[in-house]
Order: structure tokens, then C-alpha cells, then sequence
């Protein structure tokens, strides 16, 4: 194999062009998001998007937040099995939490930057599974994302 083909220690490989389908979706995403932005308050975005992600969680991720319920340290030890214990620990009542890449299915891949208002679907996820698994309210702050520019995303639950 010539040198100028062999992949470099470190390099990230190359991204496939992406097909009609993937740019199809994600410029329906944009226009969606657009258009809520336009023509929705602040309010009703964040509930709309907040109920999105709680629905996700229902068909995912749900079952290890019931299998937690009553302890959240059991969830937040599922949940750092996956993410690492540096990305997801539990102080007091809060557990913080680091993603090192988006976990959306819908906009992981694109498109790199979305309106603030999309991560309240990251929210809605994260309330439905802390709330099933601590059996109470819980809330969550959404500290930065990727879809809104940073390198991770990061978020704090706090147990009320």
C-alpha cells in the first residue's frame, strides 16, 4: 500500500459523502426547527421538544431507569458503564453528566448546528428516565451541547 493511502496514528478516517436520503432529513429537520422558532413561543418549543425526548426514552432506555427504581445510583452506574465514570457521577442530589458525541439517531451526523430549542429533547430524555428511576421530580440543566456548538454535551440533574 502507498504511504499517501495509509491512515495516519490519530487520523480520524474520512467522512462518506452523504447520501440524498441523510441531507433529505436533515434539511426537514431545519425547516422543522425553523418553523417552530418562527411560530411557536419559547415555552411551547421547549414542552413540544421536552415531550419528544421523554417518548424516546419510553422506547429505549426506560427499562434500565425501571430496573433503577427507588436508586438512583443504580441508574447513574448503568448510565456510566456506557459513558464512562468521568461522564457520568452522582454528588448529593445532582449527577453530572458529559457526552463526547451526540446520541440522537435523528441529527448525530448532521447537520452540525441547531437551534437551542433541539436539545430539550436531550432534556425530556433525561427527566423520564431520572424521574422513573428516582420515583420524584427531578431537574435538568442543560450546560452546553454539540448540536448548539460545544465539544460535548453536559448536564445536571438534580434530584428534588
Amino acid at each position: 500500500m502507498a504511504q499517501s493511502e495509509e491512515k495516519k496514528a490519530g487520523e480520524k478516517p474520512a467522512k462518506k459523502p452523504k447520501t440524498h436520503e441523510q441531507l433529505f432529513k436533515e434539511s426537514w429537520i431545519l425547516a422543522l426547527m425553523k418553523n417552530m422558532e418562527e411560530q411557536l413561543d419559547e415555552r411551547t418549543r421547549t414542552k413540544l421538544m421536552e415531550t419528544c425526548g421523554r417518548n424516546c426514552a419510553r422506547r429505549g432506555a426506560i427499562s434500565m431507569a425501571e430496573s433503577s427504581k427507588g436508586n438512583v445510583g443504580n441508574l447513574v452506574q448503568s448510565l456510566a458503564k456506557f459513558l464512562g465514570k468521568e461522564n457520568c457521577y452522582q454528588e448529593g442530589n445532582v449527577v453530572h453528566l458529559a457526552y463526547q458525541k451526540c446520541y440522537c439517531e435523528l441529527v448525530a451526523e448532521g447537520p452540525e448546528k441547531l437551534p437551542d430549542t433541539y436539545c430539550h429533547c436531550s432534556q425530556g430524555w433525561l427527566l423520564e428516565i431520572f424521574e422513573t428511576a428516582a420515583q420524584k421530580p427531578v431537574k435538568v440543566e442543560i450546560l452546553q451541547t454539540i448540536k448548539r456548538g460545544a465539544p460535548t454535551c453536559k448536564f445536571l440533574v438534580r434530584i428534588i
